[in-house]
């Protein structure tokens, strides 16, 4: 797990997270999703929306202004759903 995964989570879902909601999601700690979280807000590639402490939640608008998750980018260009298959495959990027 890395950030731009989490990332791609978070603009999938389209939801704000906190740090420990994101860690949930992934099955990891909450200290290590607020690291990813700090590289989302950040970061230059990625466009949040953030509400104020305490309890800063987190919302992805954009990664490197692209407002669509990956998966479904792809599936609008095929104008089809990804086959099973091949939806997993994109874990080496």
């Amino acid at each position: 797990m890395n950030t731009h995964q989490a990332a791609e989570k978070m603009l999938q879902t389209g939801r704000f997270y906190t740090a420990l909601e994101l860690g949930q999601e992934f099955k990891e700690s909450a200290k290590r999703a607020s690291g990813w979280l700090f590289n989302i807000r950040s970061g230059a590639r990625y466009k949040t929306i953030e509400t104020e402490l305490p309890n800063r939640k987190v919302k992805l608008i954009s990664i490197d202004g692209r407002t669509m998750p990956l998966n479904k980018l792809q599936n609008t260009a095929l104008l089809f759903k990804r086959p099973r298959l091949l939806v997993g495959s994109d874990s080496h990027a």
